[in-house]
């Protein structure tokens, strides 16, 4: 058996030395179809990596987002003069239905139903409460009374009572509803509890007749 290392086999007037690398030769030296395959996939690597490019990365803290201020409701604070505006509890409303119709107050009668008397003209006066059933039915049938020359017809609430002293000290009136009918001889005549309107009609009727 030949023992002795096989002699390193050289091109002629080489110096024994291996040159540098040449890869443009050494790539054309491959066959064809191993070449077409490196150039393949060098063309594969450069697209994927020109089409996956790093998204840039948005800031970790948003921005705040401005929200539009809710429009304060017109209730929603009243002030001083809504306050005054309000009545107070237990106290009634001075509504159409319960106001006076005999004017402002005078010296023991109301202005317009001492002008009435001094005209010589028959005079119908309910005291009532808006809030009790037959007070209401009684003033409906007040209202329906005719007005004229020789009779004046006016409603007002039991709690303005001490604005007809002159009349009720003739005529006592202590509960509701209650008609006061005062003749042109200034006499005059109570009427308490429900009246249809007929049946107040013919009490009017027989006062203008005196």
């Amino acid at each position: 058996m030949d023992t002795h290392l096989l002699r390193q086999v050289q091109p002629g007037g080489g110096s024994g030395k291996l040159g540098p690398f040449d890869l443009v030769s050494s790539i054309t030296a491959l066959p064809r179809p191993a070449l077409y395959a490196i150039i393949g996939v060098v063309l594969a690597a450069g697209l994927f990596f020109t089409t996956h490019k790093p998204a840039s990365t948005p800031s970790s803290t948003p921005a705040p987002v401005q929200t539009p201020q809710a429009a304060e409701s017109p209730t929603a604070k009243a002030g001083p003069s809504a306050q005054a505006s309000e009545p107070k509890r237990g106290q009634d409303q001075v509504t159409p239905a319960n106001r006076s119709q005999a004017g402002p107050a005078g010296p023991g009668l109301p202005v317009r139903i001492k002008h009435a008397l001094d005209a010589h003209k028959v005079v119908a006066i309910l005291f009532w409460n808006r809030h009790a059933v037959d007070d209401r039915s009684v003033k409906s049938s007040v209202d329906r009374l005719s007005r004229g020359k020789r009779l004046a017809v006016f409603s007002d609430s039991v709690r303005h009572l001490a604005r007809y002293t002159r009349i009720t000290a003739a005529a006592s009136v202590s509960t509701t509803p209650s008609v006061v009918i005062v003749n042109r001889q200034g006499q005059a005549e109570v009427v308490t509890g429900y009246l249809d309107y007929e049946t107040l009609r013919q009490y009017v009727l027989n006062a203008l007749r005196r």
